[in-house]
């Protein structure tokens, strides 16, 4: 016997999950001064650390710069947590450079300049070309929030800066656009920049009456 699902008046929980608009999913309250407003009161700032290879580092430059990488994230005392992008590097202007690079080659370059081209027309058609971007995210709380960041993540780039070849800087309010943008609008990142005018985020209003 086959059962049907017993239709009826919507739960008061069910018709507050309907009512809830996107904006209310979004974990986004305000963004200025390089730090990210929460609606729950939260205040996220964070460091950008550039990629690094470990494999071009002997044993000894290896082991140190763990150590610095473990010392400092040892001594973060709230929660923090590190974040991974993506971003494909859109390289259409530079396959249109070398096409136009061929027609103007000697006879002897060209065969050289077109097998080049096809090699890197293939690495963009496997979707191999991407930059990766790396974020050390921080959650405070309390109205002091935004100043202890302000005076703690200058310190915290600086002690990991002590691995020698890491690229780390506080986060300023474009490097979070880039961040909201690669997270929320990942498919036009190849072929857009981060859109202007996206200083700050207006704040989220909470409308009574629910």
């Amino acid at each position: 016997m086959k059962m049907f699902p017993v239709t009826g008046k919507k739960t008061p929980d069910e018709v507050e999950m309907a009512r809830k608009s996107a904006q209310d999913w979004l974990p986004l309250g305000d963004l200025h001064d390089g730090l990210l407003f929460r609606p729950d009161g939260a205040v996220v700032g964070g460091v950008t650390v550039a990629p690094f290879s470990l494999a071009l580092k002997s044993m000894a430059e290896t082991r140190t710069i763990i150590g610095v990488m473990h010392a400092a994230l040892n001594g973060l005392d709230r929660p923090w947590e590190i974040v991974s992008m993506f971003r494909p590097v859109d390289l259409d202007a530079y396959l249109a450079s070398l096409d136009s690079l061929i027609q103007d080659a000697d006879q002897r370059r060209k065969p050289v300049l077109r097998h080049y081209l096809s090699w890197v027309a293939g690495i963009v058609h496997n979707g191999e070309t991407v930059e990766r971007k790396y974020y050390l995210l921080i959650v405070r709380t309390g109205t002091d929030a935004p100043q202890e960041h302000r005076s703690h993540l200058p310190g915290l780039a600086q002690d990991m800066k002590r691995a020698r070849g890491l690229q780390v800087k506080v986060m300023s309010d474009q490097d979070w656009q880039e961040l909201l943008f690669l997270t929320f609008q990942a498919n036009h990142a190849a072929m857009e920049t981060v859109p202007d005018g996206l200083g700050r985020i207006p704040p989220i209003l909470d409308y009574g009456g629910r």
